[in-house]
């Protein structure tokens, strides 16, 4: 009778360790703690014909229905020649459970200032600029987590992600 008691102990233990294991959790960013995780994640390159551009600095802005807005920095480089320029694009927030990505979809581009440039083709650039204002743009990648080390977590990738009261809430 003893033993069944302590085996019943011992189980009752390991079963509690394990549902505890098992069981989600949820973290919540503020829009700040979050900007500082995707700040981590930059700058991206990207090559668009022939002008290398270099994203860089973003600022999340979190808006109601997984709606937000980001201001990024851009160096377009092109031969020898060069501009800087300031974007706002806005766009849904998505989490891709399946790779692991936090992403802006159908981003839309609000805004594009050029803050200094060298390009002979400025006006074309600027012209293709103002085509692009209100067209979706292809996803923006925030951050990959499957790239980021969350050994404290067991490595688990988050179940879901979306902004409530401003936050980021994700759930493991």
């Amino acid at each position: 009778m003893r033993n069944l008691t302590r085996f019943s102990f011992a189980l009752t233990v390991a079963m509690m360790f394990f549902v505890t294991q098992a069981q989600a959790f949820t973290f919540r960013l503020s829009q700040q703690d979050l900007n500082q995780v995707v700040r981590m994640t930059f700058p991206q390159t990207q090559y668009y014909q022939d002008m290398k551009v270099v994203i860089s600095d973003p600022s999340l802005f979190l808006q109601a229905n997984n709606n937000v807005a980001v201001e990024v920095n851009l160096l377009g480089t092109q031969g020898g020649q060069k501009m800087e320029a300031a974007a706002r694009l806005s766009g849904e927030l998505f989490y891709d459970g399946s790779k692991g990505e936090l992403q802006i979809i159908r981003p839309k581009l609000d805004d594009f200032n050029v803050l200094s440039s060298t390009l002979d083709n400025e006006k074309d650039i600027l012209r293709w600029a103002e085509q692009l204002k209100g067209q979706s743009a292809p996803v923006i990648l925030l951050v990959n987590f499957k790239d980021l080390n969350l050994s404290i977590l067991g490595n688990r990738l988050p179940r879901d992600m979306r902004v409530e009261s401003g936050q980021l809430v994700i759930e493991f």
